[in-house]
């Protein structure tokens, strides 16, 4: 207590002057509007980066519970583009004896000596090679690969290819094969020599066809030409499906071949 009041009576002076300097500072504040709003300015900019220190602060500390919500939410997001596979990919049906599946085809290709194409349905619709592709106005070809999603088409247009038909309107039925030269054009040969053929007769596949379900339309007649050494006609066929286009099709698989070879001598 002693050194207390020896400290007050020694500094007696500079105390003095600095209790009167804060008397003067306080009563310039209290009465000059200016002052006052230098006082309240600072005070409300300490508060100022007082709450915005504790603001980083309590951010830095919820960063690990917004980073969960966002990792939930990623979750959320990758599950609903993932494919359900709780549920067919592919709707399909069954029409005459065969599985029909739809799709798209994406291309056929002419500029090979082989021309393919490619349609967007595969094993995973549960396609197996081979099997008929039926365009929206005629049929495309057949499919003999296929991989998850894509199967690899062979079309009419390719030399190789031979399909049973018949002419719709009289029944009588021959081999169509591709006429080279055009995409659009094919021939049905063999075709016995008394069928009165005509010009616009539509040419259809036929119930020999174990690959393509009956009736479906091929192409319609531009001309017939009788071969009289051989007894026999050849129709020249302008195919209905253009094969230089995108189309939706159907992929036709033949579900009862087994049962139907099973009686076949």
């Amino acid at each position: 207590m002693q050194n207390i009041l020896r400290f007050f009576i020694r500094y007696r002076m500079v105390l003095s002057l600095l209790l009167l300097q804060a008397m003067g500072l306080s009563l310039t504040y209290a009465r000059s509007l200016a002052h006052e709003n230098l006082f309240w300015a600072n005070v409300l900019e300490r508060q100022a980066q007082w709450r915005g220190w504790m603001h980083s602060w309590e951010a830095y500390l919820n960063l690990r519970q917004e980073n969960d919500v966002l990792v939930a939410e990623l979750a959320k997001i990758r599950s609903s583009q993932e494919p359900d596979t709780t549920r067919p990919k592919v709707e399909s049906y069954e029409e005459f004896g065969f599985d029909m599946v739809p799709g798209r085809l994406m291309f056929i290709s002419h500029n090979a000596a082989s021309p393919w194409g490619l349609i967007d349905i595969g094993s995973d619709a549960g396609l197996t090679p081979p099997f008929a592709v039926l365009g929206t106005k005629g049929i495309i070809g057949i499919a003999y690969e296929t991989s998850a999603h894509y199967s690899r088409v062979t079309p009419l247009s390719h030399p190789s290819m031979r399909i049973s038909a018949s002419v719709e309107r009289t029944g009588h039925f021959g081999t169509l094969q591709w006429h080279s030269g055009t995409t659009r054009l094919a021939e049905l040969v063999d075709v016995a020599y008394d069928a009165q053929l005509k010009p616009g007769d539509r040419i259809v596949t036929d119930a020999r066809s174990e690959l393509f379900p009956a009736g479906w339309l091929i192409g319609t007649i531009a001309e017939v030409t009788v071969d009289s050494t051989q007894f026999t006609q050849t129709a020249l066929v302008r195919l209905a499906a253009d094969l230089n286009r995108q189309q939706g099709i159907m992929a036709a698989f033949n579900v009862r071949k087994v049962e139907r070879d099973s009686i076949a001598p």
